[in-house]
């Protein structure tokens, strides 16, 4: 039976070592799959736990171990029907913990070790790099396009999916190019245009700035905002888009005659 909705975070398949304190002793157990708000947790567990919980989740080499409280989310029938799947939502994570989950889900990433990506050849076309894609669950390259480094990030940038280049926008290590070929890839939708606007890195990029003024996607109070921050330089570069908003290509117009 479910207990709740539970979290729609990018869930990782685990199978690490588990234990579940309860009052009754330690149950060991596996996590079946892990994320930075919770687990799923099977291994004859029964049904009738109470809140709070805490789980201890070790690594597959068993030198990295974190001990996390959290609330039961869900309950269901385990594979073998001799017990219960029990999702468990982590609460209160302090700054350790939360570097320790990191860590955890760091490795599980690197066990990965998504094949298909680090087959392909430099320079494949875009549909081998697709259908390599295709093959990773979306979450795995969701999380993959937060953190890649820059091969991983030259191959996301090809990814179908919203969220993919939406995480990608948010990568740490993001490169000034990567940033402009999000900005003027046709797949990229109106939040992610709104992260590439509001990043920093990028607040005095013009190519960028105008990219994303002039996407077809763009929302037209974003649109309106970063025109009125450019420079006659970039507005220049804004008429030549073919793809600006009529009302803004006739404000860019008068801004520029009045000098």
């Amino acid at each position: 039976m479910s207990r709740s909705q539970g979290s729609r975070a990018p869930r990782f398949h685990a199978a690490l070592v588990a234990v579940l304190e309860s009052p009754s002793g330690d149950l060991e157990c596996e996590a079946l799959d892990l994320s930075r708000t919770g687990a799923l947790l099977e291994g004859g567990l029964p049904a009738n736990l109470g809140d709070p919980v805490t789980v201890r989740i070790r690594s597959r080499a068993g030198d990295l171990e974190g001990r996390f409280a959290g609330k039961i989310a869900r309950i269901e029938p385990d594979s073998d029907g001799g017990g219960q799947r029990i999702g468990v939502e982590f609460t209160s994570l302090g700054p350790e913990q939360g570097r320790i989950l990191e860590s955890l889900l760091g490795r599980l990433m690197e066990g990965l070790n998504p094949g298909s990506l680090q087959s392909l050849r430099p320079g494949a076309p875009s549909h081998e790099i697709r259908k390599a894609l295709e093959a990773i669950p979306l979450a795995h390259r969701i999380a993959l396009a937060a953190r890649g480094g820059p091969r991983e990030r030259e191959i996301l940038r090809h990814d179908m999916q919203p969220q993919v280049l939406e995480s990608l926008a948010r990568n740490p290590n993001l490169l000034q190019s990567e940033a402009l070929s999000l900005a003027s890839n046709p797949q990229t939708i109106s939040s992610t245009l709104e992260v590439l606007a509001a990043d920093p890195r990028w607040a005095a990029d013009w190519d960028i700035r105008v990219h994303v003024a002039s996407h077809p996607r763009v929302p037209v109070a974003l649109a309106e905002r970063i025109v009125a921050g450019l420079p006659a330089s970039a507005l220049r570069k804004a008429l030549a888009r073919p793809s600006l908003l009529p009302a803004l290509r006739d404000r860019i117009l008068k801004r520029i005659v009045r000098g």
